[in-house]
């Protein structure tokens, strides 16, 4: 059952709800509450045992939030709790049923001076008012002696948002008339406040980032013995660095590396050793090599930070397999019981079997320790250990002092959001660290991350883009209840239309909507992201998560040439363009299947029309008073001169 005991003011997110979540215990080793605020992942929201209950007490925003909860590693529904529906995530193939937690407080409007209700960003002021869903019909902002008639920018479940963009930075006196659907008026205010600024690197906003899986990249040198993985395809950063040049040409200004650490896998995600460059990649002295190339480049370096587990092979976790509870990393890890592993296990283990025979044989008998989604490969730390938190920082620092200029984090969703925020706490203020949060990264953002992979923004390219499953006018309602709900941090989030989790967005959408979708992640808010060949129009050619990790062709005849020129004309556009990187928002006109924006920065204007419709779409900007005319599926972006995709 959930109960709500209150609400509190927040600095973040203007009011929160103080909500207790619980279950019957029956014999179970552990638990979690699992929901949309983690991406239903077991890791970050770990109950605690009261009595014949599990129980766990946190802050929510107000809203519908969709939860579960994992008893011992079994996913179980609210048993107390009637309402239930079924919750599809398609950015993370979620699809299950699940019960409803309705957290909403007392009140027809809302708002407070606070981060997501009054907040400045590049020279201009966002205020922001949040009523009952269809109880209002108009909203004005009365601010220096002027009253403004408030647009209404989104609408969701429960509530609305109104927003007002003025000029300025400066503290503000402002109030609010409301005029409710009943006939009725509300009065909100005055408020006398100074518009909250987030701490974020600024140096994140002019970069066009490209992500490497390096294994799958460019081949620098010869490797023996890759085992005991499999599907190693040898590409290593010597190769990466002579390949440097077409990123040079392409545009990018920011890389992003998939693990580069030791470990027994071509992906990386289950490192052996967090302070050696993995000797196939070309070891620490590649990495030096590399670094000083970026340096001199002006290309920032982002790693891969995988804390969420470490490798069954890496040392600590070794040691308790070797010493059990007399280990001094016997409380590391989640462990549920000791010895962590059977002598059967250990035996087979051993065993001359080919490593994926073997790695099938050992998931059927069973450990005692948890892990990432019940891979016994992967042993979950154990994030209320302070030694975890110093080991964390320690390697995150170590390399941010080797040349790193950040860090994406690994599976974040299924870490304490705390955690984090002590993390951040201890690291130079102009390292970037964006977390990987496959659904509503709410409570991973502001005082935690800079920013997060965008999934909730790629669920909504999937759904219009790619399954044509909503309307423009239903995706540009998403974006701006998006927006109203991520306010400045949206502007530091990764966003993309693959990675190496997805399959490739060309497979999903075709060509011709694929380069629509590339036109407008170039031109929206957000820090944009190429992955290796999404360039050249790389397919994918596996199954499943690892669907995209195609291997980079580096025979250019196999190249969609119209590709790589939109793309770089695209890159070479966004990097120019400070209205791009840092401007406002605003919609243009829209029709089914097609919309048109405007972003703005101190007067410097871009136009941005895309059409994802059968038949042709003219339109009129009156800045530059032209008329526009867009070709079914493509895409128009006007600034300074026109660039059709």
């Amino acid at each position: 059952m959930y109960k709500i005991f209150g609400f509190n003011e927040s600095e973040t997110f203007g009011r929160v709800a103080l909500v207790e979540f619980s279950f019957p215990y029956d014999e179970e080793s552990y638990a979690y509450l699992l929901g949309n605020f983690n991406a239903f992942n077991e890791g970050s929201f770990r109950m605690e045992l009261d009595g014949n209950r599990w129980k766990i007490v946190m802050e929510l925003p107000e809203g519908i939030w969709r939860y579960a909860f994992s008893a011992g590693g079994e996913f179980i529904l609210d048993p107390e709790n009637p309402e239930r529906e079924v919750y599809r995530g398609p950015s993370y193939k979620f699809e299950r049923e699940v019960s409803l937690a309705r957290i909403v407080g007392e009140g027809t409007i809302f708002h407070s001076p606070s981060l997501l209700y009054l907040y400045s960003f590049a020279g201009r002021t966002y205020v922001l008012l949040r009523t009952k869903k269809r109880q209002v019909s108009e909203v004005f902002l009365h601010v220096d002696g002027r009253e403004i008639r408030m647009r209404r920018k989104a609408t969701g479940e429960v509530f609305e948002y109104y927003e007002v963009v003025l000029p300025g930075e400066e503290e503000v006196r402002y109030s609010f008339e409301v005029f409710l659907t009943d006939g009725g008026t509300l009065t909100l205010g005055p408020f006398d406040a100074v518009p909250f600024k987030l701490d974020t690197p600024s140096w994140v906003l002019n970069r066009v980032f490209y992500q490497i899986m390096p294994d799958r990249f460019a081949v620098g040198f010869e490797k023996e013995n890759l085992t005991p993985g499999e599907n190693f395809h040898g590409g290593d950063l010597v190769g990466l660095m002579e390949r440097l040049n077409h990123l040079e040409k392409l545009g990018v200004n920011a890389l992003y590396l998939t693990p580069i650490f030791e470990s027994m896998t071509y992906h990386g995600y289950d490192i052996t050793d967090y302070f050696k460059v993995a000797e196939r990649f070309g070891g620490n002295e590649a990495f030096e090599g590399l670094v000083k190339f970026l340096k001199e480049k002006d290309i920032r370096l982002i790693l891969d930070g995988v804390f969420h587990h470490t490798s069954f092979f890496h040392p600590f976790f070794q040691d308790i397999v070797e010493r059990g509870m007399e280990s001094p990393y016997a409380d590391f890890y989640r462990v549920k019981g000791f010895p962590v592993v059977s002598e059967e296990f250990l035996t087979s283990l051993r065993t001359p079997l080919p490593w994926i025979e073997k790695y099938h044989l050992l998931k059927k008998l069973g450990w005692n320790y948890e892990s990432f989604f019940s891979v016994w490969l992967m042993p979950r730390l154990n994030h209320d250990s302070p030694k975890v938190k110093e080991f964390v920082v320690g390697v995150m620092g170590h390399w941010l002092e080797k040349g790193a200029d950040g860090w994406r984090l690994d599976v974040a969703h299924g870490v304490p959001p705390g955690f984090w925020k002590e993390v951040r706490e201890k690291l130079p203020d102009e390292a970037y660290l964006f977390g990987e949060v496959m659904d509503d990264p709410r409570l991973y953002l502001f005082d935690v991350f800079h920013g997060t992979m965008n999934y909730p923004l790629y669920d909504l390219l999937l759904r219009f883009f790619a399954s044509g499953k909503i309307s423009a006018p239903e995706f540009i309602n998403g974006l701006e209840l998006l927006s109203a709900r991520l306010g400045p941090a949206e502007y530091f989030t990764y966003n993309f239309l693959d990675n190496h989790d997805t399959e490739r967005f060309i497979d999903l959408a075709g060509k011709r909507r694929y380069l629509c979708a590339l036109t407008f992640l170039m031109t929206y808010k957000g820090v944009p992201a190429i992955f290796y060949g999404d360039e050249i129009g790389l397919r994918g050619s596996e199954g499943g998560m690892s669907a995209g990790r195609t291997p980079m062709p580096w025979n250019e005849e196999d190249w969609d040439s119209e590709i790589l020129k939109k793309t770089g004309e695209l890159i070479h556009l966004r990097r120019s363009s400070a209205a791009l990187q840092m401007g406002d928002f605003s919609l243009v006109g829209a029709g089914n299947e097609w919309f048109a924006y405007e972003r703005d920065l101190n007067g410097e204007r871009v136009l941005v029309v895309i059409n994802c419709s059968g038949r042709e779409v003219k339109l009129h900007w009156t800045p530059l008073d032209i008329e526009v005319e867009v070709a079914p599926v493509s895409g128009v972006v006007v600034y300074k001169d026109v660039i059709r995709v």
